[in-house]
């Protein structure tokens, strides 16, 4: 793909296009449990001695309650002699669990089980987080400029934000995309989009975005990854697809291609 002239208004600012970044790995943590080791406030729940799915302490205590009184909670009935009694039902947290519980607290277990991955301990040597933050001008007289920032975390979770501002008497259409491509292969693409209205034309001069949540591919692919590039385009002659399309072709290849649009 050959990228165009087309009046591409991108950031002004030297040698933040592409940021190849080299990773030194990190000594072991004295806490490290091997490939099962929960991230910071998780503990593992041992429903199971080999039940090493991260929860918080407060569950683990749980857990181990309902293990201490499983006995008195079953009784024979339709499903045989470990039949739950009224207001009990079997916990699964894992295939076999017979335990007894409150339909909360198998809830709660579903739900741990779910999020079992994102609460594991990086294994890789990339740091958390990888921070992204541009300052963002314009050249040729365009009279728009702002900020934008971009922070993700190891455990999935992500913040991406911005504020854009046109000082002049015409509108414009802005555009920006932050790119973060892993060394594994995955690409993680922060678009937005909004009009900024000039003196000529009614409305606000200003564009603001927050958005924030949890990417659940994101932390198998850091645990896979030891670098990353980041690449960020804003444009007020492109469209959206052509700044996204921009950012791509400068962090290279990436194998998948997840979007986050605020």
């Amino acid at each position: 793909m050959k990228r165009t002239a087309l009046g591409l208004a991108t950031t002004a600012i030297a040698g933040l296009a592409v940021l190849p970044t080299a990773v030194i790995a990190m000594p072991a943590s004295a806490a490290d449990y091997g490939p099962d080791t929960c991230v910071q406030g998780y503990v593992w729940r041992e429903a199971r001695p080999s039940d090493h799915v991260c929860v918080t302490p407060a569950v683990r205590t749980q857990t181990a309650q309902d293990n201490s009184v499983n006995a008195s909670r079953w009784t024979n009935g339709a499903y045989g002699p470990h039949t739950c009694i009224q207001g009990y039902v079997w916990r699964e947290a894992f295939t076999g669990d017979d335990v007894c519980v409150t339909p909360a607290v198998r809830s709660q277990a579903q739900a741990d089980n779910a999020a079992a991955a994102s609460r594991l301990a990086s294994s890789s040597s990339l740091p958390s987080p990888i921070a992204v933050n541009r300052n963002v001008t314009f050249s040729g007289g365009v009279p728009v400029g702002g900020w934008t920032s971009l922070t993700l975390y190891d455990n999935g979770t992500y913040q991406w934000s911005g504020h854009m501002h046109d000082s002049g008497a015409t509108s414009y259409n802005f555009s920006g995309v932050c790119v973060v491509r892993l060394s594994s292969g995955s690409a993680f693409v922060f678009e937005t989009s909004g009009r900024l209205h000039g003196t000529f034309e009614s409305g606000s001069r200003d564009y603001n975005w927050s958005k924030s949540g949890t990417i659940s591919s994101l932390p198998t692919a850091w645990r896979a990854s030891s670098s990353y590039n980041a690449n960020c385009q804003n444009s007020v002659r492109l469209n959206l697809a052509g700044t996204v399309n921009a950012a791509l072709e400068a962090v290279g290849y990436a194998s998948a291609v997840i979007a986050i649009v605020a």
